[in-house]
């Protein structure tokens, strides 16, 4: 269960990076 509790983390840390990203290139526009 660990391993899902780690995966869980690291997927919202994925979406709020791609999320970051996201706003820079639309502020960049």
């Amino acid at each position: 269960t660990a391993i899902k509790f780690i995966a869980k983390i690291t997927e919202r840390e994925v979406i709020v990076r791609d999320a970051n990203r996201y706003r820079h290139f639309r502020e960049g526009l």
